[in-house]
């Protein structure tokens, strides 16, 4: 691994091709009601419709992880790229249903730029710096998730071709830039072609730990799932919620979903490292998770908007203190050799519950009064506090005892015996 000393300036490609990743899927929510009409379907095909990317996405994230565990970061992740761009231009060209569905499941099969990405985080970047890092990936989804249904309602007067143009545009311009900025990262491919730098090097005579065969990772993925399982939940019945049991507009919903984003950004920007520099990681993620229990217990007794507004500003900030110092602590419990597939099968579980969580808050919704969405929220996201007091304590890294830090001089480099 390569310690930059500035902040990892050859990160910036990854930021870009998350966000036009996100932003494709979320430029077309404005448009639901539009395919209902203009294709004479039902809620619950265009439910399918959007499912459908989640699908795909659970089942090839982990195949396009590992893939770039053997070939390469940055060639899986141009042909994720290449893949996205082909489903935005038959997005474009869709005047069906069938077509729709075609460019949804495409853009499924090749939605590797999120794995991929956080694999790229694991190869260069210090275990103690991966939570900053795996943040500023929730940066660029929160900003995609605030920009992209916005330009789909600017131009949603022009029909679906204006919105998937533009979003063609952004996938072409990210896949340019990564093929000229982003180098390639997995070590056993890296020629380092930089000055005197810190190389971590793993202990080469020691056998790779097969994930499913790793206890510490696989409580790690455990908690994880909960964690996502729960926020998948309530991201895809939010919207339920708010016009059913409170009966607010899609126009104040729309508000309060911009205000949640908001709220993200805000905290990973200015919070969450001031945090963390306190505390510690582990105790910043056991203050998030524990913060998560009590948040979603309130969504039993709320009943006004300014409440809402208070409990999404507290949910918020427990997801901005957990969710990237987790994605972190699983990285750094495997291997190099094992990052891109971890990193798709988070990914996965991420897909899946967008499958899940539509159905169980949509069962948990149909029963009166709001104390059964609000209990299994709570209950769900105890198990995952719970863990972490036991995963959690690993300390920086897992694999510190199998690595070597030794100052590699640059003639050593240029002769081609670091590989």
């Amino acid at each position: 691994m390569i310690k930059i000393k500035s902040e990892y300036q050859k990160l910036t490609p990854l930021w870009i091709a998350v966000f036009v990743d996100i932003l494709g899927f979320s430029i077309i929510l404005p448009f639901l009601p539009f395919f209902i009409a203009e294709f004479n379907s039902s809620p619950v095909i265009i439910g399918f419709l959007l499912s459908s990317n989640a699908i795909f996405g659970f089942f090839f994230g982990p195949i396009l992880g590992k893939l770039s565990d053997n070939y390469g970061r940055k060639p899986v992740m141009l042909i994720s790229l290449a893949g996205t761009l082909v489903g935005f231009i038959i997005l474009i060209i869709s005047n069906n249903i069938l077509l729709l569905f075609i460019a949804r499941i495409v853009d499924g099969v090749f939605s590797g730029q999120f794995p991929i990405a956080k694999a790229i985080i694991g190869d260069v970047v210090p275990p103690k710096e991966r939570p900053k890092q795996m943040t500023n990936i929730g940066i660029a989804f929160g900003l995609a998730f605030l920009i992209g249904p916005a330009i789909g309602g600017i131009l949603s007067p022009f029909g679906l071709i204006w919105p998937g143009i533009l979003a063609a545009i952004l996938t072409g311009f990210s896949l340019v830039y990564t093929t000229v900025y982003l180098e390639e990262s997995l070590p056993k491919k890296v020629h380092s072609k930089w000055q005197d730098v810190v190389i971590e090097t793993p202990d080469l005579n020691k056998k790779s730990i097969s994930i499913w065969k790793n206890n510490k990772t696989l409580m790690l993925i455990i908690q994880y799932s909960f964690i996502a399982i729960t926020g998948g939940i309530l991201q895809t019945t939010f919207s339920i919620f708010a016009g059913i049991r409170l009966g607010l507009s899609p126009f104040v919903v729309g508000i309060l979903l911009a205000l949640l984003g908001i709220y993200q950004i805000i905290f990973r920007v200015l919070i969450f490292n001031r945090v963390r520099k306190l505390i510690g990681d582990p105790i910043t993620a056991l203050l998030g998770l524990g913060t998560y229990i009590i948040a979603y217990l309130f969504f039993g007794i709320v009943t006004q908007v300014w409440e809402l507004v208070i409990l999404l500003f507290f949910l918020s900030f427990a997801g901005s203190l957990s969710q990237g110092i987790i994605t972190g602590f699983i990285s750094r419990s495997v291997d190099n050799k094992n990052q891109g597939k971890i990193m798709g099968i988070t990914t996965g579980i991420d897909n899946l519950t967008q499958i899940i969580g539509p159905i169980v808050g949509g069962i948990l919704l149909s029963l009166s009064g709001n104390i059964p969405y609000a209990l299994v929220l709570s209950l769900l996201s105890v198990i995952p506090f719970l863990i972490g007091f036991r995963v959690l304590k690993f300390g920086y890294d897992n694999r510190e005892k199998e690595i070597k830090t030794e100052i590699v001089p640059k003639e050593v480099i240029e002769t081609g015996i670091i590989s």
